[in-house]
């Protein structure tokens, strides 16, 4: 089986780029966020670069100061979904909608937008081929610690239900795609097992946090499609958010278990084409139909590789033993366990997985485990000044 590549758009208003997907006949991949409205609120406060959903989650985690991320200048506050573009995607053979994960973490902090909001009020507007469920993404700009990284993936767990139950409802159950999270092969393997019950023995997943991935090492593409590989039914296969060209290549002909990749690469193609061109025409201008053009022969070029791939060989990986750290103090061991205890409630639904763990939440569970151990003549644990 051909691996399907799944062009990446960023949006689909009517011109050059959309034209030319349709005499591609391309599937097509577009952002949640395509379709968002946004209303400005003016210029942020002075000294800070932030957008207020992100900026509660920031403090919500005991954080202060400027963040490190993010949108800067300008406060902005969603206003709802603006569907007009869709009209001009029947000519499309297929589109598919991403969630704009990473894109509302980066700029945001957290969704703007509710999973009743996402499902009800996007998701059933038009007949998508699939449609991503809401998930966290984890790289490193974004989690900044292995805790931070276990609760993003505990949340997206959380979150593939509460998808997959609003769509049953909606009626579109059989065309939401499952999205699994992590920052190595086990949190991968970690975050498939918890919703193997609603994946079944058939059907697409989601691979996220990948774009940026390197392709060889014991952490990169192909180590963490070929784990999977080894655990998934053989029903189950995979799409993997905006893969490189090496990276899908690598991966392509493992027995079909790579159904689909997708990429906006063909821009960073055409900037660069443009750059050259400007070296001997200075007032040449990256237009729409440019980067079309440029985008056809990137796309046409995709296509061949995944008809016959001939990937690179990989570069062996020196694995350094990792350096010896401090040992962890009690009260670490204990935040830790506060996490973990925190991770559990999510994926039980007793606790709402779009709203970050607090500060607050994490010595409140602490303070539940002290009256515990006293509970049971138990030596307590000091609790850490807030």
């Amino acid at each position: 089986m051909t691996t399907k590549v799944v062009l990446g758009l960023p949006y689909l208003s009517k011109g050059p780029l959309l034209d030319k997907a349709i005499a591609l006949q391309a599937p097509v991949l577009v952002s949640a966020n395509a379709f968002s409205r946004w209303i400005d609120e003016g210029a942020a406060p002075k000294g800070t670069e932030y957008s207020r959903a992100q900026w509660a989650e920031h403090r919500a985690r005991g954080n202060t100061g400027p963040l490190e991320h993010g949108r800067k200048g300008r406060m902005r506050r969603w206003g709802g979904w603006n569907l007009n573009s869709l009209a001009n995607a029947h000519a499309l053979p297929e589109l598919w909608l991403d969630s704009a994960g990473f894109s509302m973490m980066s700029t945001e902090g957290n969704y703007p937008w509710s999973p009743e909001n996402y499902i009800f009020g996007l998701c059933t507007k038009f007949p998508f081929t699939r449609f991503a469920s809401l998930d966290y993404c984890v790289e490193a700009e974004i989690a900044h610690d292995n805790n931070q990284v276990q609760e993003r993936i505990s949340r997206t767990i959380a979150l593939n239900y509460t998808c997959q139950m609003l769509a049953n409802d909606a009626g579109i159950g059989d065309r939401l795609m499952p999205v699994i999270q992590g920052s190595n092969v086990d949190d991968y393997l970690r975050c498939f097992d918890a919703i193997e019950p609603m994946v079944g023995d058939e059907r697409v997943i989601g691979v996220g946090s990948m774009c940026r991935r390197k392709t060889a090492g014991p952490d990169g593409i192909v180590a963490i499609v070929e784990a999977l590989h080894a655990r998934l039914p053989a029903g189950v296969q995979l799409h993997l958010f905006g893969l490189k060209s090496d990276g899908a290549e690598a991966v392509a002909e493992l027995d079909g278990r790579v159904y689909s990749v997708d990429s906006q690469a063909y821009g960073v193609r055409a900037r660069k084409l443009a750059n050259e061109r400007r070296r001997d025409d200075p007032s040449f201008s990256k237009t729409n139909a440019f980067v079309s053009e440029v985008m056809e022969a990137w796309y046409r070029g995709q296509v061949a590789r995944m008809a016959a791939p001939n990937p690179k060989p990989l570069q062996p990986q020196l694995t350094l033993p990792a350096a010896p750290g401090q040992p962890k103090s009690e009260i670490d061991a204990h935040i830790d366990r506060a996490y973990a205890i925190a991770r559990r409630m999510i994926e039980d639904g007793d606790m709402d997985p779009t709203e970050p763990v607090s500060h607050h939440t994490i010595y409140a569970i602490m303070s539940d485990e002290i009256n515990d151990c006293d509970a049971d003549d138990s030596e307590p644990f000091a609790l850490m000044a807030a």
